[in-house]
């Protein structure tokens, strides 16, 4: 199956065995790769709900089916039993934007064999709800192994650690996992969601300017933990923008949008609904 894998994985990276992981398979690098390419472009095996998973799995054709089930279900490995299609499921489905509606997720053959980091190089989002789309979070070298992440990152070490064990089966030992600056990461990554909290809270009180300090504070510290994704800076400039937009300040508002834009370049495909959004909203701005 790896094999097949890597012959029909995109020409920037391949899967292989990973004795770290008893065996698993992970995604490498074939090449440097930019922060921002785009790294796959892939549509689901199969979008359900829990509810609908039994009916979802029955209707799938062979080739589905045997696709569904090449993938993890670290449960069933566990305990010596056959794989189900909830503990496939369960470990690999990516929920459905919220916008979607309902709590779909998507199981997909390739982007669910890529392995969870703290500190991931990657980033993704869904395009009009069909797709995935991964892209590089920051510049990747040849040989590098290409890592996602299945947690909320601004919770610290042992709480990660904890949740990875419980819904993932694994003890993670990542960059971030095995650092020796443990206190002062998860400090660091404590004060980034309490900054994310904060913004909001300012903003909601008419505190801008004051608002639009933190997420600069908040900038500075995503990179100074090394998850300065683009995705992560994007979310915090638009916090900023939307401050100033709130506080008038059109020429303050631009400015903020226009790095909300610069960052959306690096993880939307250039077909996407929200560039061509961003670029109208700035355009008006700008009369």
């Amino acid at each position: 199956m790896a094999a097949q894998l890597e012959a029909k994985s995109e020409k920037c990276y391949r899967f292989q065995r990973v004795d770290a992981y008893d065996g698993g398979i992970g995604a490498f690098a074939t090449r440097d790769i930019k922060r921002g390419e785009l790294i796959l472009r892939e549509k689901p095996i199969c979008t359900t709900t829990l509810a609908s998973l039994d009916r979802v799995e029955a209707s799938l054709d062979a080739t589905a089916r045997k696709r569904l089930f090449s993938l993890c279900d670290w449960r069933a490995t566990a305990a010596g039993a056959p794989k189900t299609a909830l503990g496939v499921f369960q470990a690999n489905g990516y929920p459905a934007p919220a916008a979607a509606g309902g709590d779909e997720a998507g199981v997909f053959l390739h982007f669910s064999r890529f392995n969870h980091s703290c500190r991931p190089n990657v980033s993704h989002t869904w395009h009009a709800f069909a797709e995935k789309c991964v892209f590089a979070a920051r510049d990747v070298a040849a040989g590098e192994e290409l890592s996602n992440n299945y947690v909320e990152l601004c919770e610290p070490r042992a709480a990660r650690r904890a949740t990875l064990a419980d819904r993932f089966g694994f003890a993670c030992a990542c960059v971030a996992c095995t650092a020796p600056d443990e206190a002062a990461s998860d400090a660091r990554r404590t004060r980034l969601a309490a900054l994310d909290d904060e913004c909001y809270q300012l903003c909601r009180r008419g505190r801008h300017a004051k608002a639009v300090t933190v997420a600069e504070r908040r900038l500075a510290l995503l990179a100074e933990e090394g998850l300065d994704a683009p995705a992560a800076l994007l979310r915090t400039c638009h916090d900023a923008y939307q401050a100033m937009d709130h506080a008038g300040d059109v020429e303050g508002a631009a400015l903020w949008l226009r790095r909300v834009l610069a960052h959306s370049r690096r993880v939307e495909p250039p077909d996407s609904p929200e560039l061509a959004r961003l670029e109208a909203q700035l355009a008006k701005l700008a009369r």
